[in-house]
């Protein structure tokens, strides 16, 4: 079997060090926990053996807290494979980036929503000033002591009023690349946006990428504050018998369908059929169903 997308997400930690005002993290149910490096090893020789090129270390959490994150990296480096993290940058100190550099990161983006006080009124607990020095000793360590060996984004959601056009100005000669984009509702967790479904499907149960908690339950998206979306445990299944299981198949049938009762999906403001774009702003391309670390395309069907 061989994947139809080469990304593997596999949440390293769900434990984070910041309570966003955008991230439903307070109805978070599901236990907190790290993933062992051995399991973790042992999904990612699953994933090289389907044909994976991309191992997303990261999910539903601050993945800086997981103490065996270089471990993770590093591994995936020696199998020959990208990797990818996502992070608020409070815990990205000098050391840190050595470490994770030295591991071979691939691609690093930072979830930076506002600047200044704006920054610290979205990302309560942490301090801008901290993420800033940080991001910006990383940017010029990969530089000049690494030959920018790993690529560097920033994702931004604007919240207080900010233009895109201050946005584009703060960062366009810091990180490689930049994605601004209007809040989601997390399925539900969140109420920013009406919902307006006319999509049948976002494409992921069909196309992936393979979403993989922190306990090892695979999900299907990565909205999916507390695995409501379980299709599988991969402590007791292959990533491959998982992909081919019952469950996975009867949620492939009723997004083909366009009945999704019974699934968040039903909540996600993700398959609304717009006027407007809810990506804002990008230096990467200005296409939306694709997924946001990749870039691969998802294919979805207007409903009729």
């Amino acid at each position: 079997m061989k994947l139809i997308n080469p990304e593997c997400r596999i949440e390293t930690s769900n434990f984070c060090n910041s309570s966003c005002t955008i991230c439903p993290r307070e109805k978070m149910t599901r236990a907190k926990t790290t993933m062992p490096v051995g399991h973790f090893k042992y999904l990612v020789d699953q994933c090289k053996g389907l044909r994976a090129d991309t191992i997303s270390v990261f999910g539903f959490g601050e993945p800086l807290l997981d103490r065996t994150l270089i471990e993770k990296i590093s591994y995936c480096t020696e199998q020959g494979l990208k990797t990818f993290i996502t992070t608020n940058a409070s815990l990205l100190n000098i050391d840190m980036t050595g470490l994770l550099l030295n591991a071979g990161l691939s691609h690093i983006r930072f979830s930076a929503h506002g600047t200044f006080d704006d920054y610290e009124k979205m990302h309560v607990g942490l301090k801008f000033a901290d993420a800033w020095c940080n991001i910006a000793n990383f940017v010029y360590i990969n530089e000049n002591r690494f030959n920018h060996a790993c690529k560097t984004d920033v994702s931004v959601i604007p919240m207080h009023g900010e233009t895109i056009e201050s946005i584009i100005k703060f960062w366009e000669k810091i990180v490689d690349d930049i994605e601004i984009w209007k809040p989601h509702g997390w399925a539900g967790g969140r109420s920013y946006r009406e919902l307006k479904r006319r999509l049948k499907s976002c494409g992921r149960p069909f196309n992936g990428p393979i979403q993989i908690q922190a306990d090892g339950k695979m999900i299907i998206c990565c909205f999916d504050t507390n695995g409501e979306l379980t299709v599988g445990d991969t402590n007791k299944e292959s990533i491959e018998d998982i992909l081919k299981g019952e469950r996975f198949n009867e949620i492939r049938r009723k997004h083909a369908s366009g009945d999704l009762s019974g699934l968040i999906c039903e909540r996600c403001d993700q398959l609304n059929f717009e006027d407007t774009s809810p990506l804002l702003y990008s230096t990467i391309d200005n296409e939306i169903n694709k997924t946001s670390s990749t870039k691969f395309k998802l294919h979805v069907e207007e409903i009729n």
